[in-house]
């Protein structure tokens, strides 16, 4: 199969209109989890726990928000009314970090797709994005990074 195909394409846009569900100020981050038939077993974004009020002073303080905030893969494993055995996960708009990585692969997910980091994001998330390749790579979980996935 050629990368990207049209549901590699439809399942990343998904993700990224997922992710604009965040009330995160600095990263909004969309996952969807779908299996071979490309058919959408969950949907993620990163936020709050249910019932943890998104306060501008918790959402504007890294500290603070790192510490309570749930990332998107997470939540979409964590609503997930099915086994992710196999399944494809869709990230946008990087790949996920070293915690989300190894969350996915425990679940037992096959492979992430994400959109290539822009340069910001790239270097911000470096060690991260670098640690999350070395776990996939090592748990043979596979990676697609779409070079050419536009983010206008």
């Amino acid at each position: 199969m050629t990368r990207p195909d049209k549901w590699d394409l439809r399942l990343l846009g998904l993700a990224r209109h997922v992710a604009q569900w965040s009330k995160d100020p600095s990263t909004q981050v969309g996952a969807v989890i779908a299996d071979k038939k490309h058919r959408v077993l969950s949907l993620g974004f990163n936020g709050f726990a249910r019932g943890v009020r998104d306060l501008a002073e918790r959402l504007e303080n890294r500290e603070v928000k790192y510490d309570m905030i749930i990332h998107a893969e997470r939540n979409a494993i964590l609503f997930a009314n099915a086994p992710v055995d196999g399944a494809s996960v869709y990230v946008w708009p990087l790949l996920p970090c070293a915690q989300c990585a190894a969350t996915l692969i425990q679940a037992g997910v096959g492979e992430v797709i994400a959109p290539s980091a822009d340069a910001e994001r790239a270097e911000r998330w470096a060690a991260q994005i670098s640690l999350a390749r070395t776990m996939f790579e090592e748990a043979g979980v596979g990676v697609v990074e779409l070079e050419d996935f536009a983010e206008d």
